[in-house]
């Protein structure tokens, strides 16, 4: 599946166009010829001498929602995951379900349930032919995917992913029912993937919801896509690097990793989330994913030569063409208040560049929409100043399904940027703001995804700063994201992007005496060097954040940090914080952390250990079920990079009921955990 973590693009064989699309053939109870592992689902119960079930909605393996934001719970139930009349069958439904710890899951109530059930620790292969015949639901916020990983991915052979790599046979978007997506994702660890793919139109009016056959032909060098035996795609380069950001060939795992080790299957049946937006009021209650049968053969000559690794395009490759430079004040941004017209000298020297249908003065502007359900006008208002005027009345179910963004900017590693930008809106809304990378760098978030709020003050005005961690990229874009936010009208004038500097150079903080690696564990310091929370006793190296509706009042209190909060954000929980940085970590090793705490009413906040900037990044990414009556909690993690500056986080409660409540903590300890 798509992102930062999941899903995948399957391929197909059978007729062509409607051809596989009749009624479903007789069950094949025996291994066709040629297969090394096959399931025609001729039982009356999953086979779990093959398949195993995977639970829950990704927080146990620091996903929430997969790494996707989706709103499933995954169950063994056979309301959920069956087999009949020869078929698989996942079943997402729309109900309200308790999540269970004993089976590995949260205990949070969810929304919806499915299925998702995989091959791993069971059977897995080095290249093949692996068919399913298939038939995916249709519905709003359905997201159906046959998919595969590595088997190796505890031993970590090319890295984390996706440097490991991801096959995505194929995935579909419910809302879309006349196509479906075939990617591979692979490159460095993320944020530092990237990924290619298809995007197949049915042909002859077919769709996903009806039986089609899915095939994918994965030989050394070559992996190759078909639906219906049309082939779709063929891809035949790609990378692999553990370092971050790999920074040049010397970098590279040998070719053709990562697509030279075992990989297992997956299917399930997600609902919600970043691919395909969530679910509406027309999305059905239940909806099926049927699988026909699931067939792995091998190829003649799978194990062919791969040949010398092919020519491609990396993130440090120098672009063709020139970086775009800065204006002569140092912005890198084009007609930065949508003032510029034709008789511009920029505008004459690139009659070539985009602008946006319809607006005037418009130009070195894109706007991207997601095909979501959006719908919006865009304008160049007079009345403002000139002001881009984004007109939105159905926002979409993603927040890039209104996207309005300027590409070509030099970003470059190791320097300082700072954003400045107004911004004001018809009524307070969100929108989500980044200085990123395009598809060739895995769409990455240079800046990090800054949550930007909106008012109705006219021309209000935005900034934030970002350090540039990754690869110089000189086709950065700047965008900014309005869907699944709301209707109303928004307002962007007077952008700019500007160079600051360079980066600091992060000077590793040694571990306390005892092997601490949080400073003040227990808010005792007041060390005049060093900043705590403004106006707060002992609390060197610790800061607070809220999002200025939260009404956060921080004291000290035998040792004890106490939060109060006056308002209860139910959108997010990162509408509180409490925030250590310049925490040092080691790729590879293994960390413990603990603190103690309690909080007036019981409260689950979130307990976070990541980047501190640029993609932020969770390397630890739990939670804490807070009570009246203290306690410890424990959290062990291994750290997928090397960050000198990482920061521990503890965020807010989401949700629950009360107006109020205050967090107490103390004593935090992060060492190192023993060999």
């Amino acid at each position: 599946m798509q992102k930062h973590f999941w899903l995948a693009a399957l391929l197909m064989t059978g007729g062509l166009g409607l051809s596989g699309c009749g009624s479903r053939a007789t069950p094949v109870v025996d291994k066709p010829a040629g297969t090394v592992w096959n399931d025609e689902f001729s039982g009356t119960a999953l086979d779990t001498s093959k398949w195993g079930f995977q639970f829950g909605n990704g927080d146990v393996v620091n996903l929430p929602g997969w790494g996707n934001n989706e709103l499933e719970y995954y169950t063994d139930r056979p309301e959920n995951v069956s087999v009949k009349d020869g078929q698989l069958i996942i079943t997402a439904r729309r109900e309200s379900f308790k999540g269970d710890k004993a089976t590995g899951g949260s205990d949070q109530t969810y929304s919806w349930t499915s299925g998702r059930i995989r091959t791993a620790g069971k059977f897995s292969r080095t290249f093949g032919r692996v068919e399913i015949r298939a038939k995916l639901p249709a519905g709003k916020g359905l997201w159906p995917a046959i998919w595969m990983l590595p088997e190796d991915v505890p031993d970590n052979t090319y890295g984390t992913w996706a440097a490991n790599g991801e096959i995505d046979i194929t995935e579909a978007k419910g809302g879309q029912t006349n196509k479906l997506w075939q990617t591979l994702h692979y490159g460095g660890q993320w944020p530092n993937n990237t990924s290619s793919g298809n995007e197949f139109t049915f042909p002859d009016a077919g769709t996903i919801d009806q039986w089609h056959t899915y095939t994918l032909e994965w030989k050394n060098g070559e992996i190759k896509w078909l639906v219906d035996g049309q082939v779709t795609s063929t891809k035949t380069a790609w990378w692999s690097s553990k370092a971050a950001p790999p920074k040049g060939e010397g970098d590279l795992a040998a070719w053709p990793a990562p697509f030279d080790k075992p990989f297992y299957l997956l299917l399930n049946l997600a609902v919600g989330g970043n691919f395909g937006g969530n679910p509406d009021a027309s999305t059905p209650d239940v909806s099926q994913m049927q699988v026909d049968y699931v067939r792995w053969s091998a190829l003649p000559d799978e194990k062919r030569d791969a040949g010398p690794r092919p020519t491609m395009t990396y993130p440090w490759t120098p672009s063709t063409d020139p970086a775009r430079p800065a204006q002569p004040d140092g912005n890198l941004i084009y007609n930065p208040s949508f003032e510029w017209d034709a008789s511009n000298e920029y505008v004459k020297a690139n009659p070539t560049a985009t602008t946006l249908a319809g607006v005037s003065n418009s130009s070195f502007w894109t706007v991207y929409q997601a095909n979501q359900g959006e719908q919006f006008t865009l304008s160049n208002d007079a009345a403002a100043g000139h002001s881009l005027k984004v007109d939105i009345t159905q926002p979409g179910s993603v927040n890039y399904a209104v996207q309005v963004r300027q590409d070509g900017l030099n970003v470059v590693q190791q320097k300082r940027y700072q954003v400045d930008f107004d911004a004001w809106a018809s009524a307070p809304r969100h929108m989500m703001v980044k200085v990123g990378g395009g598809d060739t760098r895995g769409f990455a978030a240079y800046s990090g995804e800054q949550d930007v709020a909106l008012t109705t003050t006219a021309s209000q005005h935005h900034s934030f700063t970002f350090d540039m961690a990754a690869t110089t990229d000189t086709a950065a874009r700047l965008e900014f994201n309005l869907g699944a936010a709301g209707a109303g009208q928004v307002w962007i004038d007077n952008v700019s992007l500007k160079q600051i500097g360079d980066a600091p150079v992060v000077q590793v903080r040694p571990p306390l005496p005892d092997g601490n690696l949080i400073y003040n564990p227990s808010f005792t310091q007041n060390d005049p060097a060093v900043p705590g929370i403004a106006g707060v006793a002992g609390t060197s190296y610790w800061s607070t954040w809220e999002d200025g509706s939260s009404g956060l009042t921080s004291t000290v209190k035998n040792g004890e940090l106490q939060l109060a909060v006056a308002h209860v954000n139910p959108a997010n929980n990162w509408h509180v914080q409490l925030n250590q940085t310049g925490v040092p970590l080691e790729q590879g090793k293994s960390y413990t952390l603990t603190f103690k705490g309690h909080s007036t009413s019981p409260r689950t906040v979130a307990v976070v250990i990541g980047e501190n900037g640029g993609s932020y990044a969770r390397y630890l990414d739990k939670t804490a079920a807070l009570t009246t009556t203290g306690q410890t909690y424990t959290y062990t993690f291994t750290s997928p990079v090397t960050n000198p500056a990482a920061q521990l986080q503890i965020l807010g409660a989401v949700g629950q009921q009360g107006d109020a409540y205050t967090l107490a903590f103390t004593d935090f300890k992060l060492v190192k955990t023993a060999p």
